[in-house]
């Protein structure tokens, strides 16, 4: 039982054929060529058999035609060829030319041999019923139609040239007995075929229903993920909300051009857009770069965070390098543009690192922010720094001390904070730099950034 068991799903297997795969066809033509081959291998198997036992009877009942016999083996030797050809896989674009074949072989045989047999009753009711199953083999209707009439064509002439008579009643009775089967299959032939057109066509309709809906759902996903970080937006989704999450250490960049209100009355709003556009876009740029978040922009300030909401150890060391590279960039962008006598956007930088709540608030606009008096102090930070610096405060200042040279400002009063120990960050140390402004890391400073990062493993940064 195994083994048939296993010879069974063997030939499912080989012969199973993919419903997506189907709804993808571009073209009618294509679909029927493709439910035919759903097919192909078991008409081939039951043709190649199917006649053969009739032989015997066929040389008991009309001995005086011995023709007959090679007609039922031609179609089994027709059905095996075709077979081979289907079992080859090399032309799968022909699985309803291999079906019409065997088909055409089959129907104008039957009209052959019926008359032949000048119209035996026992070979009429074979050949009605090989008319009626034409009707619904999934060929096209052109293909059906014509191997319909080629076989009653070679039925007339065959029994004209044998002498068919009808004089009789059974001659008679069996004749109309042909012509309501051939009105029945010419019927169905058109009927089944339109259902079949009409099926496709909705299955197409539903294949670009199913298409845009997946293209809808990729664009959400992809706005989602443009407001929100991909855990958060993962979470949003199967939940319908977002937990607030603590995290015990984090730290919190804040970006502001100085003076931007002056240079907004130098610039027309095209040109506005335009250059906020192309800064805050690098800026996107760095994010990626150096696995950081970026919280928010309002008007020309630019938050970011490190070590949410993706929990890391290096997330003081990112946030600085980040700081650095965007320093860089808008120095670079800056003396493009006193060449070309363009106002020129000035900035400033704070970073603090210290504890934090983060979550998504709002129920319309989802809005990924983080409270705490850690990010109002690295608010303090910006606000206290002077144009075109990186300030950081004590608490990011004891991390990075070993991978940035920094400039000690002592005691600076901040807004509602009182007097804070602040640091400007200068640029890496010149042992762990690759260039000597000192705003790209050598391999020694990725050393000692993997040496840092494992130190800090077993610290607990998010509750």
């Amino acid at each position: 039982m195994s083994v048939v068991k296993n010879i069974i799903e063997s030939i499912r297997a080989f012969t199973a054929y993919d419903l997506e795969s189907s709804l993808q066809q571009q073209t009618f033509a294509e679909e029927l060529n493709e439910r035919c081959g759903r097919i192909l291998f078991f008409v081939c198997l039951i043709t190649m058999v199917a006649w053969l036992s009739y032989i015997p009877l066929d040389c008991h009942l009309h001995p005086e035609q011995p023709f007959i016999p090679y007609i039922r083996i031609g179609l089994s030797l027709i059905s095996l060829i075709v077979l081979i050809l289907y079992l080859t896989r090399r032309f799968p674009e022909s699985h309803m030319l291999f079906l019409v074949v065997i088909g055409a072989y089959l129907a104008i045989s039957c009209g052959f041999l019926t008359a032949l047999t000048k119209a035996d009753p026992v070979y009429m009711g074979g050949y009605i019923f090989i008319l009626t199953l034409m009707a619904v083999v999934p060929v096209d209707r052109r293909a059906a139609l014509l191997v319909v009439a080629s076989s009653l064509l070679t039925f007339l002439i065959t029994g004209c040239c044998t002498g068919i008579s009808l004089d009789d009643f059974n001659s008679r009775y069996s004749f109309l007995d042909l012509t309501s089967a051939t009105f029945v299959s010419i019927s169905f032939i058109f009927m089944l075929h339109d259902t079949r057109y009409t099926s496709w066509l909705k299955s197409k309709k539903i294949e670009r229903q199913s298409l845009e809906l997946k293209s809808d759902k990729e664009k959400i996903d992809k706005l989602l993920l443009n407001i929100l970080p991909p855990p958060v937006a993962q979470e949003l989704k199967e939940y319908g909300y977002v937990k607030p999450v603590f995290y015990s250490s984090a730290t919190i960049v804040f970006t502001d051009f100085v003076g931007f209100t002056t240079i907004t009355e130098k610039l027309s709003p095209d040109q506005l857009v335009s250059e906020l556009d192309e800064v805050f876009s690098h800026f996107d740029r760095v994010m990626d770069k150096y696995g950081l978040e970026k919280l928010k922009t309002i008007g020309d300030s630019y938050m970011y965070a490190g070590g949410v909401p993706i929990v890391n150890n290096t997330h003081e060391i990112d946030a600085v390098l980040g700081a650095l590279e965007i320093q860089a960039f808008v120095e670079e962008i800056n003396q493009a543009k006193t060449r070309n006598g363009r106002p020129i956007f000035e900035i400033r930088i704070g970073i603090n690192t210290g504890a934090l709540m983060a979550g998504v608030v709002g129920e319309k606009k989802f809005v990924y922010d983080v409270w705490g008096d850690s990010v109002n102090l690295a608010s303090r930070m910006e606000s206290s720094c002077e144009k075109g610096r990186v300030n950081v405060s004590q608490s990011t200042y004891l991390r990075i001390r070993d991978f940035f040279e920094t400039e000690p400002r002592g005691k600076i009063m901040a807004k509602n904070k009182g007097t804070v120990e602040m640091y400007f960050v200068k640029r890496i140390w010149p042992e762990l730099s690759s260039d000597p402004q000192g705003f790209q890391p050598n391999q020694r400073f990725w050393d000692r950034y993997d040496i840092f990062r494992q130190q800090r493993d077993d610290e607990p940064s998010k509750v």
